[in-house]
Parts: structure tokens; C-alpha cells; sequence
């Protein structure tokens, strides 16, 4: 489990960019894919939930319904997690454009695809619209991302959003953990 620190920051990056960093209570979070626990599925499967996308500022890209992309909030409020990504990582694009440029012209042309989507809690759904927005980055070199790629880097490589994330996110999942296992004991002694 890594907790991830909740300091907004105001620097320069890189490419001449002002990056303002990590801030939970404004759901910010510059060049990442963010998670929210999507009960009662979160439940069951831990790593299963609602995804979005942020753009270099760190504005959600949000995937909530038939044809719409919400910018700026979660379907289900704040996020939980996140795995933050590197930007220098986008091999996509055009020659050229600085890295911010790039990212949010990318990820805006893959919400411009799923505005034209219906959306389905199977398929295409949120998570679907990650791994498109990542796809059109080309994002570590690859365009194969999907769903079960994005599973597994929640539960693998994301942080949580401090202990409120963390106990939003694992706390019911735990307390189902505890019963099952409590009754699965107490069934063999």
C-alpha cells in the first residue's frame, strides 16, 4: 500500500509549463489516471472501479455516460488513487509540440472519441475510455492498453489519495474479507 503525499505544489517543469502538482481536495492530479471505488463491484474485486484521465493541469477526463465526457469531476466524487504517469512516456503526437501541448491535445482528441460512444457498465465504459485516451498517447510505447491492464496498475502501481482514499477505497472489501473468512473458520473448528 503507498499513500501518496497531498502537498500542492507551484513549480516549472521541464518544458517551460507551470505544474501545480498534487492537490486531493481540488482532485488535481497532473498527467494521471484517477480511481474511485464503484460499490458494490469495489467490493468484491478491489481493483474494479471507475476511472478517469487528467490532462496536464490535472482536470479530470471523465467518461460517465452516453456521450458525455465530463472535465472536471469524477462521476462519484474525489478520487481515491491514482498512478501518476510521465509524460516525457507519450510517443504519440506531432514534432514539435512541447509535452503539455501534446498530452492535452491527445487526451482531448480520445475524449473527442468517446463523445460519440454510447456507454455500457460492460462495454465501452469508463475504463475503456483510459485505455483509448492512452492508446492515442501511445503512452510507454505501447497502443494495446485495455481494461485488465489498467486493473492491474490500480492495484499494483497506484497510490491512494491518504488515508481517506485508502479507506474509502479497501475498507468495505476488507470488512467482506473479515466476514468470509470469519465464517469460513469458524465452519472447519
Amino acid at each position: 500500500m503507498e499513500m501518496g503525499g497531498s502537498a500542492y505544489k507551484e513549480n516549472s517543469s521541464d518544458d517551460g509549463q507551470e505544474d501545480v502538482g498534487i492537490n486531493y481536495k481540488l482532485n488535481r492530479f497532473p498527467y494521471a489516471v484517477v480511481w474511485q471505488p464503484f460499490p458494490p463491484l469495489t467490493w468484491i474485486l478491489p481493483m474494479a472501479g471507475h476511472t478517469g484521465i487528467t490532462d496536464s493541469r490535472g482536470v479530470v477526463h471523465d467518461f460517465q455516460g452516453p456521450y458525455f465526457v465530463e472535465e472536471g469531476r469524477m462521476m462519484l466524487g474525489r478520487a481515491t488513487r491514482y498512478i501518476q504517469l510521465d509524460p516525457n512516456k507519450v510517443m504519440g503526437g506531432n514534432e514539435g509540440e512541447n509535452v503539455a501541448e501534446r498530452w492535452d491535445r491527445l487526451i482531448g482528441m480520445g475524449c473527442d472519441d468517446y463523445r460519440k460512444r454510447i456507454h455500457c457498465i460492460i462495454y465501452p465504459n469508463c475504463n475503456h475510455h483510459v485505455a483509448h485516451c492512452l492508446n492515442k498517447l501511445k503512452y510507454n510505447g505501447w497502443e494495446h492498453w485495455e481494461m485488465f491492464q489498467l486493473w492491474w496498475m490500480v492495484l499494483f502501481h497506484s497510490k491512494y489519495c491518504g488515508l481517506r482514499g485508502f479507506l474509502i477505497s479497501m475498507l468495505p472489501f476488507l470488512i467482506i474479507l473479515t466476514i468470509v473468512l470469519a465464517v469460513v473458520l469458524a465452519k472447519h473448528l
